[in-house]
């Protein structure tokens, strides 16, 4: 017979920490009251099916908190929610909800919320600390990542799906992953009765249909998620079985433990408050080991989130006016360059007077060391798309293409769209190789949006916030373009991690009379770079002492030549110490750019629209001949 719970009665209780949870005397509840209607809590158990209404008692509310005890109550199976007056809600403060349901499915009122919070063994699991100069990150949304049918994974659109991607990640090689909203939302948007005069005027002129006959449209959905949520509780319909909570630890720690890191983003409306916001992101580190937080919304509280000490070693990364509006950022603290993804889009497509910026990405330490570089990401064009269309194509969002961004600075290299012309697949892959390609030289921090590593297209669509669909979703069946982007992107991402002393760190100045400077610029000269407005052509060395020598002794370099313009063009290759010579990495384009001698010197050719990796190495030295006597000497002696 099960054991029926009662209320005994109701006391006063701490006011803190708000929420639902089950105590040795009984279930405590606290709350915002904010107003003077009756409020309280509704049980919902094995009593109570329609759910019992506990108001919070006169003497139980202290300015805008109320609190109480149900002293006796531990039905542990019990669900509940909050009223006022006759509006039911949520509790925000809520760890856990009931899974009601599937994706994309319209609910029946408020999804009811559990007491209490998911119990997790960690075993030796711990945050990863990774210093900004060695991030390279990867965004990706749950759901979108893993349910197209091409993914091969069991657990489509999950975060086990994720976790099945694993090794992949691995064999990429980036070390943190940056989560679009994961908590708790509603991504059945509502509909919108409200009308413009035109768009009145229009429905008044459409004929009517037949009664019956009308079409039910299905719900439109967010699936971006940036809007306010369940901040506490990880999202429900992203998981395979009915237990979020532990499904979600269960994909950090086996992030942890293949050494990358796990960032999430969080939309924060203008109304949280700040003390809020703080207890969400602590509750986070704390409960889930987050690793880092993409925090967005207007005038958030940048300083007393960057001064917690709880997110001393935690990624906070923010938008690029806010930054840079922080007089003293700390070191945990970076921003998203929008700067750097227009300004390299230009320069990609071939755009005069941008050399001096794609030189100062590339040379500047201090704040660009904290930017967070993208060429690509969720709110614009896609990769392949920024090297294919011209325009904007929203249609299938259904707002006549009004929405998002008309300032894209895209190319599409002569065809609008797809396009089997041998000629133009080879030159948007260029395109595509030469954009990666600034993310990984410039200082900072690279940012790879999900499929951009092998060519997924959105067919255009810059703004897929409403499409759970195959316009969103990565496709997996990679076509011949799109695996060889991918190995270029393995290879990119090797050499940055091997000369991560050198580009894509920050630099700092060598005495040019002990040694080599620790980064210089190079035109058609060496040592002479070509900085006229409408120059597309640089060469950039690098030079560092190995570890634990000064510079000057065995010093290594590296050179890249970046050739953005259409013709062909040559680059003077500095003189190196004796005993060394250049070999060749990696270009962007089909051809490997030939080394010439030229006197005393040597030049690079570089084709159009072509970026080109070399390093040095040692030059063998042959053993020395021992002279005719010397030998019978030492064979007589034998």
């Amino acid at each position: 017979m099960q054991k029926s719970f009662k209320i005994k009665r109701v006391d006063r209780t701490q006011m803190y920490p708000l929420g639902v949870s089950f105590e040795e005397e009984g279930l405590r509840v606290s709350a915002v009251c904010g107003d003077d209607r009756e409020a309280g809590i509704i049980l919902y158990d094995r009593r109570h099916q329609e759910g019992m209404r506990v108001p919070f008692p006169d003497d139980c509310r202290v300015g805008a908190v109320c609190a109480m005890l149900l002293a006796g109550y531990q039905d542990k199976s019990c669900r509940y929610l909050f009223y006022s007056g006759e509006e039911v809600r949520q509790d925000p403060c809520c760890k856990i909800v009931e899974r009601v349901g599937h994706y994309g499915i319209p609910k029946e009122g408020p999804v009811r919320c559990l007491p209490g919070k998911n119990s997790y063994d960690w075993g030796k699991d711990q945050n990863i600390r990774i210093p900004s100069q060695d991030r390279i990150l990867y965004a990706l949304h749950v759901r979108g990542f893993t349910k197209h049918r091409s993914s091969g994974v069991k657990h489509k659109g999950t975060y086990a799906g994720v976790v099945e991607k694993l090794p992949y990640l691995q064999e990429l090689g980036i070390n943190t992953v940056l989560l679009m909203p994961a908590y708790e939302f509603e991504e059945v948007m509502p509909e919108n009765t409200a009308q413009t005069m035109e768009q009145a005027v229009l429905d008044y002129k459409k004929a009517l249909p037949e009664p019956g006959t009308e079409e039910k449209k299905p719900p439109r959905i967010n699936y971006w998620g940036y809007q306010k949520g369940l901040y506490y509780v990880p999202k429900g319909a992203y998981a395979a079985g009915k237990d979020a909570a532990t499904e979600f630890k269960d994909m950090v720690r086996a992030f942890h433990a293949a050494g990358i890191a796990v960032s999430m983003q969080f939309y924060f409306p203008p109304e949280l408050s700040a003390v809020e916001i703080l207890n969400i992101l602590r509750y986070w580190v704390l409960e889930y080991h987050i690793d880092g937080f993409h925090l967005m919304g207007v005038s958030l509280p940048v300083t007393l989130i960057a001064e917690e000490p709880l997110l001393s070693d935690t990624l906070l990364l923010i938008g690029e006016g806010e930054y840079r509006r922080e007089q003293n950022a700390p070191g945990q603290l970076a921003y998203l360059s929008d700067s750097f993804l227009y300004d390299m889009r230009r320069f990609l497509k071939g755009d005069d007077n941008l050399l001096d910026r794609f030189v100062s990405y590339v040379r500047e330490s201090g704040q660009k060391s904290n930017a967070v570089n993208s060429i690509a990401r969720w709110d614009g064009m896609r990769l392949f798309d920024l090297v294919s269309y011209d325009r904007k194509h929203n249609e299938q969002n259904g707002e006549e293409n009004q929405d998002g961004t008309n300032y894209n600075c895209s190319w599409n290299c002569g065809v609008e769209g797809k396009s089997r012309k041998k000629s133009i697949q080879r030159l948007r892959l260029r395109q595509m190789k030469n954009a990666l390609a600034f993310l990984f030289i410039a200082q900072g921090m690279p940012l790879i949006y999900s499929g951009d590593e092998f060519a997924n297209t959105q067919e255009g669509n810059n703004n897929p916030y409403c499409q759970d669909n195959d316009i969103a979703w990565i496709k997996w069946n990679q076509t011949e373009i799109g695996k060889e982007l991918l190995s270029y992107t393995k290879h990119l991402i090797y050499l940055r991690k091997k000369y991560r002393s050198q580009y894509g760190a920050p630099i700092h100045g060598v005495d040019a009379s002990v040694g080599c400077p620790g980064i210089s610029f190079h035109g058609r000269e060496a040592w002479r770079p070509d900085t006229d407005p409408a120059s597309r052509c640089l060469g950039i060395l690098y030079c560092s002492a190995p570890d634990g020598k000064a510079a000057g002794a065995g010093e290594r370099f590296v050179y890249i030549g970046v050739n953005m313009h259409w013709e062909v063009n040559y680059m003077g290759l500095p003189s190196l110490p004796k005993g060394k010579r250049w070999t060749y990495h990696i270009s962007t384009g089909e051809e490997i750019p030939e080394i010439e001698e030229k006197g005393v010197s040597q030049e690079i050719c570089l084709p159009p629209r072509t970026i080109a990796f070399y390093s040095t190495e040692d030059i063998p030295t042959e053993p020395k001949k021992t002279g005719r006597r010397k030998q019978k000497r030492t064979l007589k002696n034998e």
